[in-house]
This record gives C-alpha cells, sequence and structure tokens, in this order.
C-alpha cells in the first residue's frame, strides 16, 4: 500500500495498492478506441463524457471559493486595514470595491452561477451525439474560465485580508492552497484547452466553417 504524499495543498488523497507481478485476466482489461490523433478515445462513445467530468471535478473547487469568501465576509467589519486610519475594511471605499462589487464577491458568486447552469446545459445533452467538437471544446473552455476565475476571486480576497491568512491556522490560507492544486488538475489544463479550442476554430474558419453560436445549448 502506497500513500498518496506530501502536498501543498488538498492533503487528502487516494492509497495506491501496489500488485507485482500480477496476472491481470484478458476479461479485466478496458481497450480503449483511439480518438482523433491517435489519442485514447476515453469517452467511449459518450461525447460529452469528458466535459462532464470536468465539471465535476470543478464542482469539488467551489467550496474553497464560497469558503474563501465567507472568511472575509466575517471580518470585513472588524478587521482594521494596517498602516492606515480605517477602523475596518469597511470603511475603505477601496475595499467595499474589491469584496463586494465588481472584483471578488461578483466573480465567486457568479461564477457558481455560472458553473450550475453549464452543468445542467451539459447533463440534458449527454451523450452527446449531436454536438461538434468545437462546441464540446467551448464548452470545456468555459469550464476553464469559470476555474480562473475562482482563482482570481480568491486572490483578491487574499489581498485583501493581508498577511496574517497565511497563518496555519487561518482556514483562508488552506482554501487558497486547495483551490489553487486543484485548478492545476489534468482535466482543467488551461494552455492544452486554450490550444484545442483555438485550433479547432481556426481550422473551422479556414474551411468557412467557423460556427459556435450554439442554440441548442440554451438553459
Amino acid at each position: 500500500m502506497r500513500g498518496p504524499g506530501e502536498w501543498p495543498g488538498c492533503r487528502a488523497g487516494s492509497h495506491t495498492v501496489v500488485a507485482d507481478g500480477v496476472l491481470i485476466p484478458a476479461e479485466r482489461l478496458l481497450e480503449f478506441p483511439l480518438g482523433p490523433y491517435d489519442a485514447p478515445h476515453l469517452s467511449q462513445g459518450r461525447p460529452l463524457e469528458i466535459v462532464s467530468q470536468t465539471v465535476s471535478v470543478t464542482a469539488t473547487l467551489v467550496g474553497a471559493a464560497l469558503g474563501a469568501l465567507d472568511v472575509v465576509k466575517a471580518v470585513v467589519k472588524t478587521r482594521k486595514p494596517p498602516m492606515t486610519r480605517y477602523d475596518s475594511l469597511a470603511e475603505s471605499a477601496s475595499a467595499r470595491h474589491v469584496f463586494a462589487f465588481a472584483e471578488a464577491e461578483h466573480m465567486v458568486t457568479s461564477s457558481y452561477d455560472r458553473l450550475i447552469s453549464l452543468a445542467g446545459r451539459i447533463d440534458a445533452l449527454l451523450p452527446g451525439d449531436d454536438v461538434t467538437v468545437v462546441q464540446r471544446s467551448s464548452l470545456r473552455m468555459e469550464v476553464v474560465s469559470i476555474v480562473q476565475q475562482f482563482v482570481r476571486a480568491v486572490d483578491l480576497l487574499l489581498d485583501l485580508h493581508g498577511f496574517s491568512a497565511f497563518a496555519l491556522d487561518n482556514p483562508l490560507q488552506r482554501f487558497w492552497r486547495d483551490l489553487n492544486v486543484g485548478a492545476r488538475h489534468a482535466q482543467l489544463s488551461t494552455c492544452i484547452a486554450t490550444e484545442n479550442y483555438g485550433r479547432l476554430v481556426t481550422e473551422a474558419a479556414g474551411a468557412g466553417g467557423l460556427s459556435i453560436r450554439r442554440p441548442s445549448l440554451a438553459a
């Protein structure tokens, strides 16, 4: 039995059972068909399966973003900004802007709403046989965008709270670490999702067939 190892965030992990030299019967093996570019076709005939899994991974990060928001919300009227005359963050117009309006609070709550809406649309479309590869890639890009919005929001909350948020007994640093580690999950790779989407829409545009409007995906 091999443990999950040490991680700076998301400390809970899965143990691995290591079996060396064990014969595995052929009926226990699963061979994936090859998809585009000879990569394993992991969706097994359900074109939106991978996208739906990406949403599931993202759902575990929602709690970290909401938790970080709750931590700062609890101290915004009592925590004094250092080296200022303000008695609380709530007295600072800049802090109120970052916390309550166009910045952190709106990013977290609007991204949560976007994720719920996206999950409903994907669920209604499964298995997604009639969805084009460009549309699937666009859906995955939307998931990645939501995750990046969560990360940016919690960074702002950390800025607002200040240096003491990194104390080990402060839950804000734990939410920040967990979110940033989870956002680097293979399913949420920003560079690969962006590269794939860019290649698809460029190829479609070059062929005169670019169409990313998806009326069938409306909530």
